[in-house]
């Protein structure tokens, strides 16, 4: 089975003073292939193929040098970040039970440290075959991690490269959060084919002023960001790039968002896909702000839309919506230790192409009059706010661990408008406590994204017929407030 490693170190044998890296200080591929496999040596003398090994690396250097030390070592990663609390590290930590923690202890440097008070633990062949566990937002209130194995991952990358299209001597700006999973393309990309990254200092993920000045200096060929990301870019006056090929992705490109980066931009492509479709797994070209899309399936890799009542939809069916399900090159294998959701969400359905194996996103869909696939959102209580895919149920449970807390609701609200689109919350508490007391108890237990802008302490939640919270009436009761 074929790694990124392999990939890499072909690319360094073939040319090895080719530059990989770019930024305070290029990196040819050789010595990246020296620095990593000195890593894997460590690696492998500390643990067995298949054992998990946590990444906590903040600079794009560390980041890839540690993804390509484990997969020369057989051994996934999980990348863990430095800013996400603690409470949340440890649920993740506890569950996937890495060996070992590769940390950046200065930068572009990773140290190999055991794990403090962990037994020796028997080696899991099963999962030498899987490049990396990513962990995303869980329903039941806590993360779970998506098995995405070499197989999948290295497709996905082939497929980029053939659309939107990234070649030889090209280079990509490398500035999103490790914990992210589209910073595996800006990371793994151009060496799969023979091109070079930006290593972007990461306070520029926060600053578009320092973003501007690396995109002046290095010129990328290709830059990719969320739509809140380009949002906030341009309203710190960022006049584009006019060489640069822009990738959006990770939330709803708007009209109005599309008006605004078309005439500053090479190319502007709308790129969509779940983690569980390893990265991306459809990209379109935009030309006008009124052809937003989700465009073909990438190289490899199919999509279709199921209905309410399990029949396909087809483009001659325009406006009805449906499930978005993902099939082909580049599904993960599933969920590490959750079966159940694992046997519920990757299951065989029928595709055009027959009954074959999906994955069921839980995003809605439609076909457009022109046959084009156009986003509407998610089916369930899961968002993406800002580029970040949230559950709900999350929120909500981490609320209700507080000891004055009975109930709570958590909702995203203003959609209409993204730019102040936020999640508000709303609490039924059985002792005196003030919102300003749960969002100080929330900054040590969930991530900036996932905190509610607005909470509200009420005395009792609405409610259905049925007996469940009334959400559809909370949702529009907040809407009126807001007018």
């Amino acid at each position: 089975m074929k790694t990124m490693w392999e990939a890499a170190a072909a690319r360094a044998r073939s040319d090895p003073a080719a530059i990989a890296i770019r930024g305070e200080r290029d990196l040819s591929y050789g010595e990246l292939i020296r620095r990593a496999g000195a890593l894997a040596e460590q690696i492998q003398a500390s643990t067995a193929p298949g054992r998990f090994v946590a990444l906590e690396a903040t600079t794009p250097l560390a980041a890839v040098t540690g993804i390509l030390a484990t997969a020369r070592s057989r051994c996934p990663f999980m990348p863990v970040s430095t800013d996400s609390p603690e409470a949340r590290r440890a649920a993740m930590l506890a569950d996937a039970e890495p060996a070992l923690i590769l940390r950046e202890t200065e930068p572009g440097r990773l140290t190999v440290e055991q794990l403090a008070d962990k037994p020796a633990r028997p080696q899991r062949p099963d999962m030498a075959g899987v490049a990396y566990v990513m962990y995303t937002s869980g329903s039941a209130g806590q993360p779970k991690g998506v098995l995405v194995e070499h197989e999948a991952l290295c497709a996905r990358l082939n497929a980029l490269s053939r659309v939107p299209g990234f070649g030889p001597g090209e280079s990509i700006l490398a500035m999103t959060a490790f914990s992210f999973d589209i910073s595996l393309t800006e990371l793994l990309l151009p060496l799969s084919a023979g091109g070079s990254f930006v290593a972007a200092p990461p306070e520029a993920r926060l600053d578009p002023v320092i973003f501007a000045q690396v995109v002046r200096e290095y010129q990328p060929s290709v830059i990719q960001a969320t739509p809140s990301f380009w949002r906030l870019a341009l309203a710190c006056g960022w006049e584009g790039a006019q060489g640069a090929r822009v990738w959006s992705g990770g939330e709803m490109l708007t009209p109005s968002l599309t008006r605004s980066l078309l005439p500053i931009c090479g190319q502007l492509w709308n790129l969509y896909g779940p983690t569980e479709a390893t990265i991306w797994a459809s990209a379109s070209r935009i030309t006008t702000a009124e052809s937003v899309h989700l465009g073909e399936p990438l190289p490899g890799t199919g999509l279709c839309l199921e209905g309410d009542d399990g029949e396909l939809i087809t483009p001659a069916q325009p406006l009805q919506p449906g499930e978005i399900l993902v099939y082909g090159e580049g599904l993960a294998r599933g969920y590490l230790h959750l079966p159940d959701l694992t046997a519920r969400q990757f299951r065989a359905c029928r595709t055009p192409e027959g009954v074959l194996p999906c994955y069921r996103t839980g995003d809605r869909a439609q076909y457009g009059h022109d046959g084009t696939l156009c986003f509407l959102g998610r089916r369930d209580g899961q968002v993406k706010l800002r580029g970040h895919r949230i559950e709900l149920a999350e929120i909500e449970t981490v609320l209700e661990e507080h000891p004055a807390v009975r109930e709570a609701v958590a909702l995203v609200v203003g959609t209409e408008d993204p730019d102040t689109a936020h999640i508000a919350a709303w609490l039924v508490a059985h002792a005196e406590v003030t919102s300003r007391e749960i969002k100080g108890w929330l900054s040590t237990r969930l991530p900036a994204s996932m905190r509610p802008a607005r909470i509200s302490i009420v005395s009792a939640l609405p409610r259905t017929v049925a007996g469940k919270v009334d959400r559809v009436l909370i949702a529009s009761q907040a809407r009126i407030s807001a007018k």
